[in-house]
């Protein structure tokens, strides 16, 4: 390598250092983030889905009049 060995490895070790603190890092953040909506979603009330075909709105409107 021509006496620069040396640098092309260590940048080669701190790109994979780096790169390896980024994934560890993401994935314990991605854990935080799912265990925080689970949470939010298990205290939040059911809400029910509004549709918006025409034939709910008609079969609606036949039900109440």
């Amino acid at each position: 390598m021509g006496g620069y060995g040396s640098f092309i490895w260590s940048a080669w070790g701190i790109a994979l250092v780096v790169l390896t603190v980024l994934i560890v890092a993401s994935l314990k953040s991605m854990r935080a983030r799912e265990r925080e909506l689970a949470q939010m979603e298990a205290e939040a009330p059911r809400r029910r889905r509004r549709s918006g075909t025409a034939e709910t709105a008609a079969e609606t409107a036949g039900e109440n009049g």
